[in-house]
């Protein structure tokens, strides 16, 4: 089975050193909304589980009636969301990433097999997106703008002489699931400009 946890720890890396990827484009499972509670807000869990569902049954592949070209046994991706501040609360997109071989003819398929009593059929979206150049660390609990992981990557943009592109912006990987708790790692990445500067160590996917 694949696992991306195993095969792709440096992309999804828990090391709180600050680190560099390059995500270019790929079949995402979406949904949009907007949070006064960030991850605690039951508008993000709602639509964050209605995607996680969509993407495990996706995963169940021919032996759970979804006819994927090619398939091959994998665990899903871990839900990430963009939160951008609004002054009222937060915008988020939430995005669950799926392998090269899942198409969406799989995810129409996937849907006729969902329960739509907690969410309606156009929340829950395929797009095909990139995250760009970013850089990472991880955050232990709810990341919020006072984090320490937030404190480092501005400071190391700032030492390295990169740009930030988005000030209100911000991405977050569930690596230890959703709902996040005081124990559970984030990781947390800015996209960046990096000014034509070396990377040390930049993963590309």
């Amino acid at each position: 089975m694949f696992n991306w946890e195993t095969f792709e720890p440096d992309e999804y890396s828990r090391d709180p050193e600050p680190s560099f990827v390059d995500l270019t484009t790929r079949s995402y499972v979406t949904a949009e909304g907007h949070a006064t509670k960030h991850t605690d807000d039951p508008d993000f869990l709602r639509l964050a589980n209605a995607a996680a569902e969509v993407a495990k049954t996706i995963s169940g592949g021919p032996d759970k009636g979804i006819p994927v070209d090619g398939f091959k046994e994998y665990r899903p991706y871990p839900v990430q969301a963009v939160w951008t501040d609004t002054g009222d609360g937060e915008d988020f997109k939430i995005w669950i990433k799926q392998p090269l071989f899942i198409n969406e003819k799989d995810f129409d398929a996937a849907l006729t097999q969902i329960d739509f009593s907690d969410f309606d059929l156009g929340e829950i979206k395929f797009e095909h997106l990139a995250e760009g150049i970013e850089i990472q660390t991880v955050n232990t609990g709810a990341v919020t703008p006072e984090s320490e992981a937030l404190k480092v990557l501005t400071d190391t943009i700032q030492k390295q002489g990169f740009t930030r592109l988005h000030d209100d912006q911000r991405r977050e990987v569930y690596i230890d699931g959703v709902p996040v708790d005081s124990t559970k790692l984030v990781l947390v990445r800015l996209a960046i400009d990096a000014n034509g500067k070396q990377l040390p160590g930049l993963v590309h996917n």
